[in-house]
C-alpha cells in the first residue's frame, strides 16, 4: 500500500491508514448529506445538530424535520430581531403581537408579548418550551416584561327571540246582554327573520 506516513509512524497510525485507505472509494454523496431536501431521514437529527436547530421532535414527520433544518438558516441569520421571535412562534402554529418599551412607556429594554394559540391549544410543557424558544431568539439586551397567552374560540351562536302581542275582541248581537258564556280567544303567529345593523363611529 502506498503511504505518505513517515518512517517513524507508530503501528497504530499505520493500521489507521490501512483502515481508512478505502474510504475515498466509497460512493457517499456528501452534497446530499448536507442538503435538508436530499438528506436521508435517519441522518436528519445529525444535520439538525450541525445546523444548531433550536427545537427538534422525533415524532415530527420527515417533511417537518426537513423544514426545521431549513428554517435554522433564517432564524440564526436574524436572531435578536422581532422577525426571529415571530418565526419561532409561527412555526408552532401560533401568532403573536409584540409591544416594545418605547411604545407603551415600560422600563427601558423590555417588551410585552401576546401569543395567540388560535384553536391549537397549549399545555404547560409547551409554555415552558415557548419561553425557552423566545429567550433564545430575542435580543440578549431585551427582557420580557409580560407574556400573555390569548385564546380565540370560533363557533356559531344561535339566538332566538319571541314577541307576543294579543287582543281580546268580544262581539255581541244587537241588544244582547252578555252572560259571560261566550268567549273568543285567538293567537297570531309570525315566523320570519329580523336583521339589525349598527354603525359605530
Amino acid at each position: 500500500m502506498n503511504s505518505l506516513l513517515p518512517p517513524n509512524a507508530t503501528p497504530l497510525e499505520r493500521r489507521a491508514a490501512e483502515a481508512c485507505a478505502g474510504v475515498s472509494n466509497l460512493a457517499v454523496p456528501l452534497r446530499d448529506l448536507w442538503n435538508p431536501d436530499t438528506c436521508p431521514v435517519n441522518f436528519l437529527p445529525y444535520l439538525a445538530w450541525a445546523f444548531s436547530v433550536d427545537r427538534w421532535e422525533e415524532k415530527w414527520t420527515a417533511a417537518q424535520k426537513r423544514q426545521a433544518v431549513k428554517d435554522a438558516f433564517f432564524i440564526h441569520r436574524r436572531k435578536g430581531t422581532v422577525a426571529a421571535i415571530r418565526r419561532v412562534i409561527e412555526s408552532l402554529g401560533y401568532s403573536m403581537t409584540i409591544q416594545e418599551w418605547w411604545q407603551i412607556a415600560d422600563p427601558a429594554g423590555t417588551f410585552r408579548l401576546t401569543v395567540d394559540v388560535n384553536e391549537i391549544g397549549i399545555t404547560a410543557e409547551m409554555v415552558s418550551e415557548l419561553e425557552r424558544l423566545i429567550a433564545d431568539a430575542k435580543p440578549v439586551s431585551r427582557h420580557i416584561a409580560q407574556l400573555s397567552i390569548a385564546v380565540k374560540v370560533l363557533g356559531v351562536v344561535s339566538i332566538g327571540t319571541a314577541l307576543f302581542d294579543g287582543d281580546i275582541l268580544t262581539v255581541y248581537p244587537p241588544g244582547y246582554q252578555p252572560d259571560d258564556s261566550i268567549f273568543y280567544d285567538g293567537i297570531a303567529y309570525h315566523d320570519g327573520n329580523c336583521t339589525f345593523s349598527e354603525k359605530v363611529e
